[in-house]
């Protein structure tokens, strides 16, 4: 990348020198030709360097086109044998090409850039094993009120003793996976940590994602407890937490505790 960038500047910086030598009477100004040659450059030296960027995001490259159309339209204006070939231009579009190029350049850039942060705040708030929300996409709840349910898998520790860590992460995207698969949009599946999740649904609907995530987990035969907060408040979100732990584990002891005969 560093060669590259290098052999365009080189190459830039040799072509101007050339052009430099040109009688002054080829240009209006060719101190300020100069200058417009030397932003090109650098708005292609720049581009070149960004060149795996802008294979990600096309708005960015849009965005420099733009930039570097307007340098170009400048450099013509000192250029005395070309600059009879844009006076005849249409108002519309020499105004287009004099100040809008700019404009919608640096729109474009704009939006590539808040693509990439989202992208990035959004990679920060995913648990890299099992592809669900981490616990800081917690701060970033989109429903105002909302049914949380606390998972936990049964007998997790024993599972990965016997079997082994690299099978227990099997186990963790796979039940990540099956609660992800009933979500509806808005809805979220956060990965709380090691083997505790935590749903947050629309209002009400606790019960129907239930009964669908029996159906596929069951197949799995992946065993699991919960505890169910409905119709929580984002501003009470710990109390909803806390809440559904302890029904969680109202679950797990009355699964472990002894059958009593009646």
């Amino acid at each position: 990348m560093v060669k590259a960038v290098s052999t365009v500047v080189c190459t830039g910086l040799v072509f101007l020198m050339l052009i430099m030598k040109i009688d002054e009477s080829f240009f209006y100004s060719k101190a300020e030709f100069a200058i417009e040659y030397l932003i090109l450059l650098s708005i292609v030296s720049i581009s070149v360097c960004a060149y795996p960027v802008f294979k990600k995001e096309k708005k960015a490259l849009v965005g420099m086109i733009f930039i570097g159309t307007e340098n170009i339209y400048h450099m013509i204006e000192q250029f005395t044998p070309l600059k009879k070939t844009i006076d005849v231009l249409p108002s519309p579009i020499a105004i287009f090409l004099d100040d809008g190029c700019i404009l919608i350049g640096i729109g474009f850039l704009a939006l590539a850039i808040k693509h990439i942060i989202t992208k990035y705040e959004c990679g920060q708030s995913i648990d890299e094993l099992t592809g669900v929300f981490n616990r800081k996409a917690l701060g970033s709840i989109s429903l105002k009120n909302f049914d949380l349910i606390f998972f936990d898998l049964d007998n997790f520790k024993q599972l990965n003793d016997e079997h082994g860590h690299k099978f227990g992460d099997s186990v963790l995207l796979l039940f990540s996976q099956g609660l992800k698969k009933h979500t509806l949009p808005k809805e979220m599946i956060i990965r709380f940590g090691g083997d505790e999740f935590i749903a947050i649904l629309r209002p009400y609907r606790a019960n129907t994602f239930l009964e669908n995530i029996d159906a596929t987990l069951s197949v799995l035969n992946i065993s699991y407890s919960y505890g169910i907060a409905p119709n929580s408040d984002r501003r009470n979100l710990r109390e909803a937490i806390n809440h559904s732990d302890e029904e969680l584990y109202r679950m797990k002891h009355l699964k472990h505790s002894p059958t009593q005969s009646p």
